[in-house]
């Protein structure tokens, strides 16, 4: 893997809790690079921390040590305003929970990202649209999520994470609230969205389907992340 082709990078990646019992340590030293346009799947038991790894990678959660590279940027070098910033234009989230707003479209819903990073309004109302069509959503536009099935509105929720056309799309659990063939809907949405954009995921996922899926599987255990699969 040319380091050109890498656009996310953890480097030596430590996260440790404080609990009543002593120091709890998750993550003990992960190293991995994500190439563009990869679908990278990381797996594991519950509670080995994939989604802790997956909160830093996003800059979501500071590491108690480590780095990580997003475009060359070291992120956690930013302050905290300046980190902000440069998350919301440059990676894309999805979680097991939609976290949609309620009292909004699924038009507004996806809209709010790109109006947060700025820009004309008209502009971003047009990207939302095409994005909600992209995702089999063109009639349901003035929906509001509690009118809307799950899968519905974990589509929403994808078409959210497109709106500023991120470098890479952070997906925690992504089907992990839905029923078999719903879900199995989704994790074809993202491979067919990889396909024709070549966008990057980075994907935690209990569900064995969608990560053979993926061109990489990474396990995380006792700490450390293992590549055990690589799809040709």
């Amino acid at each position: 893997m040319a380091d050109d082709d890498i656009v996310l990078e953890g480097i030596d990646i430590h996260k440790s809790f404080q609990t009543g019992a002593g120091t709890l340590d998750v993550l003990t030293g992960i190293n991995l690079g994500i190439k563009k346009g990869e679908i990278v799947c990381v797996v594991g038991a519950s509670g080995v921390g994939k989604s802790t790894l997956l909160h830093i990678l996003g800059a979501l959660d500071r590491p108690t040590r480590g780095k990580v590279k997003l475009d060359s940027t070291d992120v956690f070098a930013l302050s905290d305003k300046k980190l902000a910033h440069f998350r919301n234009k440059t990676v894309g989230f999805v979680f097991q929970f939609h976290h949609l707003l309620p009292e909004f479209s699924a038009l507004e819903n996806v809209m709010l990202p790109r109006l947060i990073a700025g820009g004309d309004v008209v502009s971003i109302r047009k990207k939302a649209e095409e994005l909600l069509a992209e995702v089999g959503l063109s009639g349901r536009i003035q929906h509001q999520p509690g009118e809307l099935s799950g899968g519905e509105q974990q589509r929403v929720a994808v078409a959210r994470a497109f709106i500023n056309e991120p470098l890479i799309v952070i997906a925690d659990e992504p089907s992990g609230n839905l029923d078999k063939a719903t879900g199995e809907e989704l994790h074809n949405l993202i491979v067919e969205l990889n396909r024709k954009k070549g966008q990057t995921f980075v994907i935690a996922t209990h569900n064995q389907l969608l990560a053979e899926l993926g061109h990489r599987i990474i396990e995380i255990t006792e700490g450390k992340a293992v590549p055990y699969i690589v799809r040709k």
